[in-house]
């Protein structure tokens, strides 16, 4: 039977009342499901996250998954 890997990112966001940089937004992720979460990071750049998801999306693409 072949069993297929499979990666997973969650993306949790919230704007952080009365902060100077309000939008806060927590990514938690996966190369392989099986083995739970592997990175919890919480970001406030919009930019970055979108270099966060692309970065795992990249990297899921390079491992074959």
């Amino acid at each position: 039977m072949n069993k297929q890997r499979m990666g997973l990112m969650v993306i949790r966001a919230w704007i952080e009342e009365g902060s100077t940089k309000p939008l806060r937004a927590q990514l938690r992720h996966t190369g392989d499901v099986s083995t739970g979460f592997k990175t919890e990071t919480t970001l406030t750049e919009p930019d970055t996250v979108v270099a966060e998801v692309r970065a795992f999306l990249t990297t899921l693409g390079e491992t074959g998954l």
